[in-house]
């Protein structure tokens, strides 16, 4: 059973992915208690012990609830996997955190923290007979056997459909550490859909805003515009701090990159599956800033 470890509360991320684990049959809950805020990228360097204390505790949850936490998107399973990391390969941490532990009654053991998280995108890898079953819509398809996805018009570039662009975060080589995105390549085979993975993929800049807002948003619309220069019809993200930087401050970007205004939306994994699942009501769309509208539901555009 998975514990769902959302930090994110009303969220696309969260919204599109219990979905997807209810159609592939994948049992989860979520917990009673709050999890424990660990700063994020700033409570590494401000206060370490905390940011540490904080994931191991949300960790420990899941246990308590005879659980494995699911982290629904990059941001919370970097965090957790860095502290695991961290903790490990320190004595003094180790130490600490073991006291922490005890101080707080709780009893687990350190060492085998990373069985007890996992990712959205690396359980799906045990799921693709299933996956494929589910599959009703394909993004590109050249057969009159196979259903394309409904829509307005793919870009140009890809007449015969789309294509999408991947974008991770500035966290992204602290949670692939256990081939956690093995498995993207069968996945987006399975859906006909072509993407793009470039050097900017990984670069993210989204924790630069709070210390040089303009250089943050530069560099943030500068890779959203390499992406956009390819020709892709949409983003795939993995990374809530990525969806908010590209989609609710879409606007920012394109000013303080100076490009004229070109919208395109931004998605998430889960949300590409519900398409090609034909539950694009599923996706939870109505959160978007920049809507999908080269979808068509119901004879008309999503909106």
């Amino acid at each position: 059973m998975y514990l769902l470890y959302d930090c994110l509360h009303k969220s696309p991320f969260s919204i599109a992915t219990q979905n997807v684990l209810k159609i592939l049959d994948i049992p989860f809950s979520h917990i009673t208690k709050s999890f424990m805020p660990h700063g994020g990228y700033y409570g590494r360097i401000a206060k370490l012990e905390h940011f540490l204390f904080a994931n191991i505790y949300n960790i420990a949850l899941a246990i308590q609830h005879q659980g494995i936490l699911l982290a629904l998107e990059e941001d919370s399973y970097a965090n957790a996997m860095f502290a695991i990391h961290l903790i490990l390969h320190n004595q003094n941490l180790k130490d600490f955190i073991h006291h922490e532990l005890q101080a707080n009654n709780i009893s687990i053991d350190l060492e085998s923290l990373s069985e007890n998280i996992s990712y959205f995108p690396a359980i799906l890898s045990n799921h693709i007979a299933t996956i494929e079953k589910n599959t009703k819509l394909y993004f590109n398809t050249t057969s009159y056997s196979q259903n394309m996805i409904p829509n307005v018009m793919p870009n140009i570039g890809y007449a015969n459909g789309f294509s999408t662009c991947l974008y991770y975060t500035n966290r992204h080589f602290d949670c692939n550490l256990r081939g956690e995105y093995a498995m993207l390549d069968k996945i987006f085979a399975n859906m006909r859909l072509v993407k793009f993975e470039k050097g900017f993929s990984t670069e993210s800049f989204s924790h630069l805003v709070d210390i040089n807002m303009e250089k943050a948003y530069q560099k943030s619309g500068a890779i959203m515009f390499a992406g956009i220069d390819l020709g892709v019809d949409f983003f795939c993200v993995f990374g809530d701090s990525v969806f908010k930087i590209f989609d609710k401050q879409h606007n920012l970007c394109v000013k303080y990159c100076k490009r004229d205004n070109i919208a395109i939306p931004i998605l998430n994994l889960a949300q590409i599956l519900l398409i090609s699942f034909d539950r694009i009501q599923d996706a939870g769309f109505d959160l978007h800033t920049i809507k999908p509208d080269f979808l068509l539901k119901d004879g008309s555009m999503v909106s």
